[in-house]
This record gives structure tokens, sequence and C-alpha cells, in this order.
């Protein structure tokens, strides 16, 4: 099989398995997917998170190294926070933005700008980011982010703590 079919055949199996994460978010409004991308996030905490909530400084990064749009092939994000945190509440429920940078240099940086929550389900804590692309690429249409963090190891928790966590995530971006 040639490089591209075994390129195509993984991008096949990599938005299949990421729909159903998509479909389970759900689009603002019924408008058309216009970019769907997969890959990891990881989120680091600085001091380590424990069980006992704190202030802490975190970077949260995300890359995207399969997307469908030809233009805008991949993407990559880094984004900085503080928050009060703790191994049970990893991330807080807010608003903020971040901009995604396209692997093809043509493509103009998308900013989001969104409300996100966090659930815990069966082990692991999923983020769910919603809003509106606010300028670049795909402005002015609306997009969903889906990252999930498995929970963190109990005894690092009441020990020396956790400094990252890693996951999948899946991006989806809607016309206006």
């Amino acid at each position: 099989m040639g490089r591209s079919r075994k390129f195509g055949a993984f991008l096949a199996a990599v938005l299949a398995a990421a729909g159903g994460v998509v479909a389970s978010a759900g689009p603002a409004s019924a408008a058309a997917a216009v970019q769907t991308c997969v890959g990891t996030w990881a989120v680091t905490y600085d001091p380590p998170i424990t069980n006992t909530p704190q202030l802490v400084a975190g970077v949260l990064t995300g890359t995207f190294p399969v997307c469908t749009d030809p233009q805008a092939f991949n993407a990559s994000y880094k984004q900085v926070f503080t928050d009060v945190v703790s191994c049970t509440t990893l991330l807080n429920a807010g608003s903020t933005s971040r901009t995604y940078v396209w692997g093809n240099p043509l493509a103009a940086p998308t900013t989001f700008t969104y409300n996100f929550t966090t659930t815990v389900a069966a082990g692991q804590v999923v983020v769910t980011n919603t809003g509106v692309i606010t300028a670049g690429r795909y402005a002015p249409g609306s997009a969903v982010q889906v990252a999930t963090l498995v929970t963190p190891d109990a005894l690092a928790c009441a020990g020396p703590g956790i400094g990252s966590l890693t996951g999948p995530t899946t991006l989806t971006i809607y016309a206006p």
C-alpha cells in the first residue's frame, strides 16, 4: 500500500473514532463542519497538584497532527493560565480564548473564544470547550473542542503531586 493510501486509511480511521466524541458534544447550531482535527493535549502544573486545592501556574498545549481541511492540515496551540486546582478539580469551569496555529503558513491563525466545563465520568475528566471563532481562518464560525484526561493517580496526589497530564482531544469547527 502506498504512503498516500496508508495516510488516507489512517485519517479515515482517526476521524471515524473521533466522530463519537464530537457527536456527543454537538455543535452550537446545525451548521456544517468545515474542519475537524484529532490529536493530543497536555496540561502541566507548577507546583504539582495534590489533594489540597492550591493556586498553580499551568500551561495547556495541544497538537493536532491530522485535520480534514487540506489548506490547514494540522495545528497546535499553547495557553498559559493560573487557577486554584487539585487532583479532584483539574480545571475549573470558565471562559477564555486560545489561538490555533495551522501547519500551512498561508492559513491565518484562528482565535477561539469559548466557555469550558469539566465533567468526571468513568475515571476520566472530560473538558468541553464551546464557543465562536473570533478571528483568522474560519471566522465567524463556531467550534467545539473535547479533551479527555485520566483521573490522576491517588497515591501521587496524596504524596509529591502530579506535574502533568495528557490525553486525546478533538476540535470541530463549524461554518457560520
